[in-house]
């Protein structure tokens, strides 16, 4: 999805001037409660798993939420609902067995149509949920979506009985179980969802699966999450209220965090980082996310057209200079638009082309600019023909400062750069349109996957490839890898469908983001993974 503004900010609060909250219980005893605060730099909008788009949705969601799978803290699958599965008829139908006694928060049981009605609800032809695409792979998904008044029996997902759920697929789709711990897969309660319209996500009225339960909402100041009791695994839940409060950007919250406050500190400003890292190493965490910022071109608009052009450009660009130069705070360079850390990624061998991504015999930046120059005159925007473009980029002051660095590298090969920027929603409202030149984009795949990224790229991806990138050849290797069913052959078919998409720049991969996080020593259940997130089930402080 594309790059939301968000992250987590966890505190151990104190109620009543003691280290536990505690409240009458049964025959007046009392029950130590504890309390887990995570701070997040924008609240939620809805909190429907369909339409959940911020990453602070998707994070809320997945503490009131199961879905058949879910991962561990180190962002490995685990069975969710699902105790077991098995794979038929050559990778196309997939069939899975619920866990016995699963009940909804209200006490009612679980059961496999309630998945039934969420995947024929996400895929209806009224459904506008933005991620309802990733479900394409399903049998009749992607005909019953796009018409008019399709009949949602028709699709692929059905219920054997209470416990058993099956999936056809059009086709063999290996990654299929990674999409399953994605918010637009999780179970959903017909009933509740019809009788109450929108209001069926508001405490009080919200019934879900997961760990937790929707306590409280207060818009601009927090959402409360409560224990749920009813869950398959209580024991293994350690923190009995979970706060994500929508706190303070700079000084204010790291106060907090080093006042002992805060027990985890996330999504610290970049310019922060590289001062933290020599005060306080001890608690800074960076990690390798799935996000990528890159330079896009508009293949349909001439010179973009030309990949002599796209290949110049991107020789030009330093992607390492960026990252230590002008960002410095945590970034990896791009070699790719595959984050490094991927699963399911292997190279058969070093790529022999030269370019601004993985080389056999990599190029030093002088000499990347003359082949820039070559490739430019070749393309008839030699001295007397100087090329000037313009580079679109979303209001930030680091896109900024990216911006005015990318410019003075296209200035080293005599294009002349002119800068354009616009607030994030007109920024992508004129990338949806192809409204542009060359412009800065961002992207977190949604799930641990190449593919996640590489479908940018297809020319049927109206809605995010935003060039209009068009190369018969990369589709054809991408649908071969996609479909392969030995994991070997697929991460290596994969590969090459990367290096074949590449080699023809529709893109300027320029570097891959990390997690910024502040984690106290005292806390345990953490685990830095590459999608960047953290069930609040698996956290916990001493006693």
């Amino acid at each position: 999805m594309p790059v939301q503004s968000i992250r987590g900010l966890i505190r151990y609060s104190i109620l009543a001037a003691a280290a536990f909250a505690v409240i009458a219980g049964p025959a007046s005893a009392q029950i130590i409660e504890r309390e887990l605060h995570r701070g997040v730099m924008e609240g939620p909008n809805q909190l429907d798993p369909q339409y959940a788009f911020r990453a602070v949705e998707q994070s809320i969601l997945t503490d009131l939420f199961m879905g058949l799978v879910v991962e561990d803290a180190a962002g490995q699958p685990l069975p969710g609902a699902a105790e077991s599965w098995e794979v038929k008829k050559k990778g196309q139908r997939w069939i899975f067995k619920l866990r016995e006694g699963l009940k909804w928060s209200d006490g009612r049981p679980l059961v496999a149509g309630d998945f039934v009605y969420a995947f024929q609800r996400l895929l209806s032809p009224q459904s506008v949920a933005p991620f309802a695409s990733m479900f394409y792979p399903i049998a009749g998904a992607r005909a019953l979506h796009s018409s008019k008044a399709g009949d949602v029996t028709t699709l692929g997902v059905t219920a054997k009985n209470k416990r058993t759920l099956i999936f056809d697929l059009e086709k063999p789709t290996p990654h299929f179980l990674t999409l399953l711990n994605h918010p637009a897969a999780f179970p959903l309660r017909k009933d509740l969802i019809e009788r109450g319209a929108d209001s069926w996500t508001r405490p009080g009225r919200m019934v879900s699966n997961g760990a937790y339960i929707l306590g409280e909402w207060l818009p601009g100041r927090y959402v409360k999450l409560r224990k749920n009791w009813g869950f398959y695994d209580p024991a293994s839940v350690n923190i009995d209220n979970i706060y994500y409060d929508i706190v303070e950007h700079g000084e204010v919250a790291l106060e907090r965090f080093f006042s002992g406050e805060l027990a985890i500190l996330s999504g610290v400003q970049r310019d922060r980082i590289t001062g933290l890292m020599e005060t306080a190493p001890e608690v800074v965490r960076l990690h390798p996310t799935l996000t990528t910022d890159y330079l896009v071109f508009n293949t349909k608009r001439p010179p973009f057209n030309d990949p002599r052009v796209r290949q110049a450009l991107a020789l030009a660009v330093d992607s390492r200079s960026l990252v230590n130069k002008v960002l410095g705070r945590g970034e990896i360079p791009a070699s790719g638009m595959l984050p490094d850390g991927m699963a399911n990624l292997h190279a058969p061998a070093q790529p022999e082309r030269e370019g601004p991504y993985p080389l056999k015999r990599p190029l030093s930046p002088s000499q990347k600019r003359k082949k820039a120059k070559l490739l430019l005159e070749n393309a008839g925007h030699g001295a007397r023909d100087t090329l000037r473009i313009t580079l679109h980029y979303n209001n930030s002051d680091t896109h900024q400062k990216v911006a005015e660095a990318i410019a003075g590298m296209w200035k080293k090969i005599g294009v002349r750069t002119d800068l354009y920027r616009n607030h994030y929603t007109v920024h992508y409202g004129d990338l949806g349109i192809s409204d542009f030149d060359v412009a800065r984009a961002g992207w977190i795949a949604d799930f641990d996957d190449p593919v996640a990224v590489l479908e940018l790229f297809l020319s049927g991806n109206e809605r995010f490839n935003y060039g209009a990138f068009a190369d018969k050849e990369f589709e054809k290797l991408l649908k071969q890898a996609a479909g392969q069913p030995d994991p070997r052959e697929r991460a290596i078919g994969l590969y090459r469908a990367h290096e074949r998409a590449m080699s023809q720049y529709p893109a300027v991969p320029l570097y891959h983001h990390a997690s910024r996080n502040l984690v106290a020593l005292s806390v345990t259940g953490w685990e830095d993974n590459i999608r960047d997130i953290h069930p609040s089930r698996y956290l916990n402080l001493p006693d």
